[in-house]
């Protein structure tokens, strides 16, 4: 199935929460109390990583089946800033414990490593799965960094998720770092790259 690929915008909130969602609803539940109804005004927001303004939504039959999130290093440091401020905004007097967990994850899924350009948030309608939207995703996300000048893509991929790290090995991506997760109820990950040089 073709899709079309467009940047995110607040109409799309709805769906992009639920797929930005369950790109690893583990991890949302385990960093934040009531993920969606945060991820919700993040992504209205626009000033985090959760934020409508670094996501794209694939397009198929004129509805949004899918979502990706692709930044850099510094603009994953940039939008770090805004993510506190809406974890501030949202969790008032509990942000230093949300923010702890945070920290906590961060060591699983550290920040994107230098000239790379870092896909995150890949999720896809559960009736369109092993469809090939995935695949187109990520396709258009190494042609996007290629264009960019970015001399790798990476991304980060729970090891109980083996269908999505079975498709980046098959893409070409290749596995440069492995975390133990220390978090009860959250696997292990590794860090794959793409190399374009």
């Amino acid at each position: 199935m073709s899709i079309t690929i467009r940047a995110a915008h607040i109409n799309d909130t709805t769906p992009a929460i639920n797929y930005i969602f369950s790109s690893g609803p583990l991890a949302f539940n385990y960093v934040f109390t009531q993920p969606l109804k945060f991820l919700k005004e993040s992504f209205l927001r626009g000033r985090s990583q959760f934020g409508f303004q670094n996501h794209h939504v694939a397009i198929f039959n004129e509805q949004v089946v899918a979502s990706i999130a692709c930044f850099d290093r510094n603009e994953a440091l940039s939008m770090e800033i805004g993510c506190i401020l809406d974890m501030l905004k949202f969790y008032r007097w509990h942000f230093p414990a949300a923010a702890f967990r945070g920290l906590r994850f961060e060591r699983i899924v550290p920040k994107p490593v230098r000239h790379s350009l870092y896909i995150a948030h890949l999720g896809v309608a559960e009736q369109y799965q092993g469809q090939g939207i995935g695949k187109q995703l990520i396709s258009w996300a190494i042609e996007k960094a290629r264009k960019q000048g970015y001399q790798s893509v990476t991304l980060d991929v729970a090891k109980s998720n083996i269908q999505a790290e079975k498709l980046y090995l098959s893409l070409g991506f290749e596995q440069i770092a492995y975390r133990k997760s220390s978090i009860t109820g959250i696997s292990d990950h590794a860090t794959l790259i793409y190399n374009l040089r």
